[in-house]
């Protein structure tokens, strides 16, 4: 999970190209080759079994101006830590690291930051990305820090791309496109399948693949505070990230100034409890995000999901479309709010490619869609192949092994309560470590309460996919005293983005003065811009209830084919504060109504979101969707599918 640098979204061409991209990455996440059975001669101690850690000298940082677009005004350095932690002389690995300093002097010292992943890269995500979302004043006071893990971007130890796998199609996409699915028959061929690939995934890494977990890069973490001199550190964990913070927290409590989790994985984590998460958590998240949309939307994923059941929309060009490739597009994009407007024109669009087939129409003559959402995908590419990263270093930090028949028993489930096309999300945290033993040292979950000086907030939405409220909630019980702040929509990586009144006010008190907020938090949903600048008649919307009620604000006809009274709606003073009309739908009465919500026209914070990210951070940033690094690193994905912060208009996509 994490979020991913901020980048400018390009608005694509036909339907049929968008589609294309939706096929070609439709089963990526769950059939991905993942790391190799490590040799038992070579096999690291369980995290019970560990050594007391050599004392390690940390040479001092040398700072100098960063290279590359994406760190302008930032400085860069290398960090020199052990290879291994846990044994003296076992070598050592270069870390990359930058920072922004501090605007102004005294400065609140030291934050940092990790955009999530695992596999999001902080450098990737400092500017563009996390420096936006961070407010003005919170920026300003502190020296902003963050590096590249283990195994990603420019730090030690570069790892070789998997081999190719040599599987028959059977074997890497069991699934059939339509009719009734054989989740147990699928999913064992899939678990076979990645486990042959381990092996060759592993042949390729042996060397490095036991120390690029968790349980080594929060020891990195703390040789970074002692390099910079200082005695405490803030750190914003994304996504992936808060195992990190969390971690961080259970091993050097005295050492954290403040910690903020955003996008929080649960204390305890597992392979088995990920993949668990999923069998609401996906289904929630796409019914919350149409929850928000018109009618005329919902009744096109409807029309879509039942046509998807028994059929495949062929498009000219050899392009199919599968209820698999748009249950993927929905649940892994939902998390990302800026996505929305996207994935609403993708259901449209599909929806209308159904019905033109019906009539006999040509499919490509329909209408161009503006955007193209991304989808989950590897962590990050090296060379030829797939990227072990995000499985190296999952499959260090939790070391049961779920079986297949226990995958397939919860796939199942998840198609039972979500429609068929769900059973398949639960598979891109299932099928990361078959056939792998333990790597590396386990991260110890935190099964009890810690207590630190300031007690942390964690942040999260309640239809957050990547990573569950109910999850984040279990963590902000794990500290005592620590705030916990919800938001009422899908978004995954919160701080910086949409709820600039609620969350970043929230959070922004407690960074600077560390004032923490009330126990518990709720905060609105805060409408994409992009849809709420369209917001009526989308699907037989009452327009004469706008249109009275912009009469009844600002004393006009309400009837301007621009929008502009809609726009103009409750802004008597001028203070660029913009009321939308929006209508949501009723499945149980069908009695839609009219909620108006207020918009700051002037609200930007959405534009800048890695994890996952992806930074899913992914975002973004994500940070963390995608995009996702994280979407953001939106980075599992997956745990941010694909490793980015957040997506790519929301800065930092875990888990």
């Amino acid at each position: 999970m994490s979020i991913t640098p901020s980048r400018t979204t390009r608005r694509t061409g036909a339907v049929r190209a968008l589609l294309t991209a939706l096929l070609t990455t439709g089963l990526a996440v769950a059939m991905a080759p993942t790391a190799g059975a490590i040799p038992a001669a070579q096999t690291a101690q369980a995290a019970s079994a560990a050594p007391a850690e050599p004392r390690f000298v940390v040479p001092k940082l040398k700072w100098k101006a960063c290279k590359g677009e994406n760190l302008r005004q930032a400085e860069c350095a290398d960090l020199i830590v052990p290879r291994d932690w846990g044994q003296a002389g076992s070598g050592t690995y270069r870390i990359a690291v930058a920072r922004i300093r501090a605007g102004v002097a005294p400065t609140r010292g030291v934050m940092i930051f990790n955009p999530g992943g695992p596999g999001g890269s902080g450098l990737d995500s400092l500017t563009g990305g996390v420096e936006n979302r961070l407010r003005g004043e919170v920026a300003d006071n502190f020296d902003v820090v963050t590096f590249d893990p283990r195994g990603v971007g420019r730090s030690e130890p570069v790892l070789n791309a998997c081999p190719e796998p040599d599987e028959p199609d059977n074997a890497t996409n069991p699934l059939p496109d339509t009719g009734p699915v054989d989740w147990s028959q699928a999913v064992t061929l899939m678990f076979d399948a990645t486990a042959r690939s381990n092996e060759a995934c592993l042949a390729a890494n042996a060397e490095h693949a036991n120390f690029v977990g968790s349980w080594q890069v929060i020891r990195d973490i703390d040789a970074l505070r002692r390099a910079l001199g200082t005695q405490q550190i803030s750190f914003w964990g994304m996504s992936y990230g808060t195992q990190l913070g969390r971690a961080y927290a259970q091993e050097f409590p005295d050492r954290l100034r403040a910690l903020l989790l955003d996008g929080a994985i649960r204390p305890d984590p597992s392979i088995e409890r990920y993949t668990q998460e999923h069998l609401e958590s996906d289904f929630s998240a796409v019914k919350t995000m149409l929850g928000a949309f018109d009618a005329g939307t919902k009744r096109d994923y409807r029309k879509v999901t039942t046509y998807l059941e028994d059929n495949v929309l062929e498009i000219p060009g050899g392009v199919r479309v599968t209820r698999w490739v748009f249950a993927n597009a929905l649940a892994g994009q939902a998390a990302y709010q800026s996505s929305w407007d996207e994935l609403q024109d993708f259901i449209r669009q599909v929806a209308e490619l159904i019905g033109q087939k019906g009539e006999g129409a040509e499919p490509e003559r329909s209408a161009q869609r503006p955007h193209s959402p991304r989808l989950p995908g590897p962590s990050r590419a090296v060379g030829e192949g797939q990227d072990p990263l995000m499985s190296f270093v999952n499959c260090a930090d939790m070391h049961d092994r779920p079986t297949a028949a226990q995958i397939a028993t919860i796939s199942a489930e998840a198609a039972r309560i979500g429609g068929t096309t769900f059973g398949i999300r639960p598979l891109s945290e299932a099928l990361q470590c078959p056939g792998l033993p333990p790597l590396g040292r386990a991260l110890p979950p935190l099964t009890g309460t810690l207590r630190l000086e300031t007690p942390p907030v964690i942040v999260n939405s309640i239809a957050d996919n990547k990573t569950p409220w109910l999850g984040a909630r279990e963590t902000a019980n794990a500290f005592t005293g620590s705030s916990m702040v919800t938001y009422a929509g899908t978004k995954h990586v919160t701080y910086g983005g949409p709820s600039r009144d609620c969350v970043d006010a929230a959070v922004t008190g407690y960074l600077m003065d560390l004032v923490l907020p009330a126990a518990s938090v709720a905060c609105p949903l805060v409408r994409p811009a992009a849809l709420e600048r369209d917001p009526v008649d989308r699907g037989g919307g009452r327009d004469d209830e706008i249109d009275e009620e912009c009469r009844d604000e600002n004393g006009d006809d309400g009837n301007d084919d621009d929008g502009n009274d809609e726009e103009d709606c409750g802004d008597e003073d001028g203070d660029e504060e913009d009321w939308w009309a929006i209508l949501f739908w009723n499945d149980d009465d069908d009695e839609d109504w009219w909620v108006w919500f207020l918009i700051d026209d002037d609200d930007t914070s959405d534009d800048g979101d890695t994890s996952d990210d992806d930074g899913d951070t992914s975002d973004d940033g994500d940070t963390s969707d995608d995009g996702d690094t994280s979407d953001d690193g939106d980075t599992s994905d997956d745990d941010d599918d694909d490793g980015d912060i957040t997506d790519d208009d929301d800065t930092p996509e875990a888990s």
